[in-house]
């Protein structure tokens, strides 16, 4: 019978893996800042064409600051994750995600074994190293 497991990706950090995480933040830093000027350029534009309606604009309004606050949110962890970018040892583990793998289990097969955490590392773009079992899955 085959199960599907869940897999906890960690990346070592090296100069080029923190170069890359670097450029990946501002990107998004940007991206984010470029939403944000869109929101307020539409809602401006809203606003100007339904304003005999009151209750329409606080609504839009209302909708428009949360999704503001939303990627402002964002900014504020894209800025305090390149800090701690910049502190970090190089060699240290970064979580990156978890995928999905496909594990054989048979009859007499212990549970425990097949539960524990595996773990894939990557060092710039390549598996290090996989490591099974005694790790527990988070």
């Amino acid at each position: 019978m085959e199960i599907i497991k869940k897999v906890v990706v960690k990346q070592i950090l090296t100069e080029e893996s923190r170069q890359r995480l670097k450029e990946q933040f501002v990107g998004r830093q940007y991206q984010l800042n470029k939403e944000i000027q869109q929101l307020e350029f539409v809602l401006h534009k809203k606003l100007k064409d339904n304003k005999n309606n009151i209750k329409y604009q606080n609504s839009l309004k209302e909708s428009f600051n949360r999704e503001v606050k939303r990627r402002k949110d964002r900014l504020r962890q894209l800025e305090l994750k390149l800090g701690q970018l910049d502190e970090m040892d190089l060699g240290s583990e970064l979580r990156e995600g978890t995928i999905q793998m496909i594990e054989q289990v048979a009859e007499g097969d212990n549970w425990e074994e097949i539960m524990k955490g595996t773990e894939i590392v990557i060092k710039d773009g390549v598996v290090h190293e996989i490591r099974q079992g005694g790790v527990e899955d988070e």
